[in-house]
């Protein structure tokens, strides 16, 4: 069993290497998450519940990041490179794996889980029908 401030501090310390990740901030996604699966920041996480908790702040982290660093750039100057264009690609795959273990554990909580496998051999839309 887990406080708010139990399960932030854990997650803070899963987020301590990206840059200008605060405790606050960590605080703030365990707090959404806590109230996304119907719990008062008051309360106290059963055991059970306390990873499908931090997998959703974590995703959610995740994909804010994402979202935040996406107008870094890539330069070139004679020698010189900087390329920072594929951060924010990096963490929308982390914030999906995230998401995916996210609704995995969710599952196992609460039951069956149906999902329908995309098809390779099939396009993505659907082409539009002719009219006779």
């Amino acid at each position: 069993m887990a406080t708010k401030a139990e399960l932030a501090q854990r997650l803070y310390r899963r987020f301590k290497g990206v840059p200008n990740f605060e405790y606050i901030d960590a605080e703030e996604l365990v707090e959404d998450s806590l109230k996304e699966h119907g719990f008062k920041p008051s309360d106290v996480v059963p055991s059970d519940k306390e990873t499908l908790i931090l997998l959703y702040a974590q995703y959610n982290g995740a994909w804010q990041i994402a979202l935040s660093v996406a107008h870094y750039f890539k330069f070139a100057d004679g020698e010189e490179q900087v390329d920072k264009s594929m951060v924010a690609d990096n963490y929308r795959k982390l914030a999906k794996d995230l998401q995916d273990d996210y609704e995995s554990e969710k599952g196992k909580l609460f039951g069956n889980n149906f999902r329908i496998m995309k098809r390779i051999d099939r396009p993505l839309t659907m082409p539009a029908r002719r009219r006779n």
